[in-house]
Formats: structure tokens, C-alpha cells, sequence
């Protein structure tokens, strides 16, 4: 810690931003000890500790997850949203449900909305503070492993899915998206299948690299200065890569003839498929997610907050 920043995290016990604009002032002797984070101000000992980071408190409330499709009714200030969240997802399926149990998205607002392709939601900041211009980069303190799989889940019209901060590998904890009605195109259907495969065969080379990795890491130090360890290096990747096609090959994802005309006839985001987990959808109030998606927007900011005052837990199919 610098001395300022010593100060700002002892400013409960300093007497706050008094203390520190005395320090500015020159009338403040602060002196760092050799013990760690150990200040002596003004005569006085303390111990400097960087300010704990405050979020969300979530607590395992889930604690009896059924293997089976769950529902949730999504109250918003445009009207009421049933969505049907996917047994076959049960890692992003008992999270939600855990968040809807916390009490976690109420109150909050949709503060991504990109008109006619998707809203988004899932900071809990939106809920107290609305008029932060930074909402949307506040999340839970932990990520989830994805569960994609497009030949059973892909982001058709009304599909719930989890962002991510490092495509392919984990979601987000807490935000989500849902899918309106982009218009689709054959091409960009075969353009996000060609994607996909390129995703299995990366998929599989990372698998692949792993026994390898020390290995990989020497010879790329060494071949900054050695061209024969850099072309050893270049031999293993590729090596390592073609097994990968072998082991895809065969393999390759297609879309099936239901899907490809549930997005051209209904619209979606198929070059989302390869990336994002998909774990639920909309089963009832698509025309609110719709509402919600053309509202006028500044930078996919709503001009007027659209609210999710409560999403609660339903039994079976809410029926």
C-alpha cells in the first residue's frame, strides 16, 4: 500500500477523509514500519488493510436441487415472463434458482438492451443505485463451468443464456440474457456451425496440450534464443493440433433441420452457440421480452429503467 491508499484503508480508525486531507495538508507524520502494512501516525500504531471489496452477499439456499426442469415467473415493470430453466443445464439451472431464493434480482433493471436482439440483467448494483452509468460490471465473486452443448440448446427466439467473461470456458455468476427476434440468414447459420467445429477442435487441443504443457512452456523460452528449440515447438503445436482433427473428425457438430428453421423463421443468434450456455427459455410473456427490447436506448442503456421487481420460484409449470 502507498501512503495514501495506507490511509484511506485506515480511515474508520483515522478519523476518515479528516485524516487524509491533513495528510495532504503536511500536518499528518505518517511513517511505515517494517512489519508489513504496520503505519505509525502521529505517534500512534496501526495495521493497514486494503478495503475489503463489498458485494452480494449469496447464501446456498438451493439446497435441495431436483434433477428436472425448473420454472420461475419473472415479475418486471412491463408485465409478468415464465421461463423454463433446462434439467439438462443443472450447474446454471440451480445457480439461477439459488439467486431467485436469495432475493438477488429483485429490484433490479435490465441495463443492457440491444434492440430487437437481446436484454440483459444480473448487477445487483442496479438494484440501489440506478443512476450509475457503470452498471453492468458488478457480479457475484465466483464463475460458473459451461454447459454448452448446441445440439440440444442453442440461442433460438426467447433462449435464456449466461455470458461470460472468457468465451467457452466459464459463465458469468449472476447476469444473464435473453434472445428476442433477430433476423437470420442461411449463411450465418453455416457460418456459426463452421464456428462451432472450429470450437470442438480447440477444445480438444487444449485437452490434448495438457500433458504437454510443461514441456510446450520451455521450448517456447528457449526458442526465443534457439531457432531448432522454436521449431520444436512449432512441430508439437501442430502435432498436437492435427491430432485434435483427427479426434473431431467425425465428430462435427450439424444443425438439425428443426433448428435451422426455428431461426429462420423465428429468429436468433446463432454465432452465440459456440461461445455461451444456454439454459433455459421463455414459455410464456415473449411479448414483454419483446417490449422491453425496443425501448429507446442510449449506448444499450433503456432511456427509462425497466425494473425485474421479483422473480419467484414456481412449482412445475407454474399451471
Amino acid at each position: 500500500l502507498g501512503d495514501i491508499d495506507a490511509l484511506a484503508a485506515l480511515k474508520e480508525q483515522l478519523e476518515g477523509k479528516k485524516m487524509l486531507k491533513a495528510y495532504r495538508a503536511g500536518e499528518v507524520k505518517l511513517e511505515k514500519k517494517a512489519e508489513g502494512n504496520i503505519y505509525e501516525v502521529n505517534g500512534k500504531i496501526f495495521a493497514a488493510e486494503a478495503p475489503k471489496k463489498k458485494g452480494f452477499d449469496v447464501k446456498q439456499l438451493n439446497v435441495a436441487s431436483p434433477d428436472k426442469d425448473q420454472y420461475v415467473l419473472m415479475s418486471t415493470s412491463h408485465g409478468d415472463v415464465k421461463i423454463k430453466l433446462y434439467r439438462e443445464t443443472p450447474l446454471h439451472r440451480s445457480n439461477f434458482v439459488n439467486l431467485v431464493m436469495n432475493g438477488y434480482y429483485d429490484g433490479q433493471i435490465f441495463y443492457r438492451v440491444v434492440p430487437g436482439m437481446l436484454v440483459q440483467a444480473g448487477d445487483y448494483t442496479s438494484a440501489k443505485n440506478r443512476k450509475n452509468r457503470n452498471i453492468g460490471v458488478n457480479d457475484v465473486d465466483y464463475t460458473i463451468p459451461e454447459e454448452i452443448d448446441a445440439t440440444k440448446r442453442v440461442h433460438k427466439r426467447g433462449a435464456l443464456a449466461a455470458p461470460t467473461h472468457n468465451k467457452g470456458l466459464r459463465s458469468s455468476g449472476s447476469h444473464f440474457f435473453i434472445v428476442t427476434d433477430k433476423k437470420v440468414k442461411e449463411k450465418e447459420i453455416d457460418a456459426a456451425e463452421r464456428s462451432y467445429n472450429n470450437e470442438l477442435v480447440n477444445k480438444k487441443f487444449q485437452e490434448l496440450q495438457k500433458p504437454h504443457s510443461k514441456e510446450l512452456t520451455k521450448l517456447n523460452a528457449l526458442g526465443e534464443t534457439d531457432n531448432r528449440k522454436k521449431e520444436e515447438f512449432k512441430a508439437l503445436v501442430a502435432k498436437l493440433m492435427a491430432d485434435a482433427r483427427k479426434a473431431v473428425k467425425g465428430h462435427e457438430f450439424h444443425y438439425t433441420k428443426a433448428q435451422r428453421n426455428a431461426y429462420l423463421q423465428n429468429g436468433g443468434m446463432p454465432e452465440l452457440d459456440p461461445h455461451y450456455t444456454v439454459f433455459g427459455e421463455v414459455v410464456e410473456g415473449m411479448e414483454v421480452v419483446d417490449a422491453i427490447s425496443w425501448e429507446s436506448v442510449y449506448e444499450e442503456r433503456p432511456l427509462k429503467d425497466v425494473v425485474i421487481k421479483k422473480i419467484t420460484l414456481i412449482d412445475g409449470e407454474g399451471k
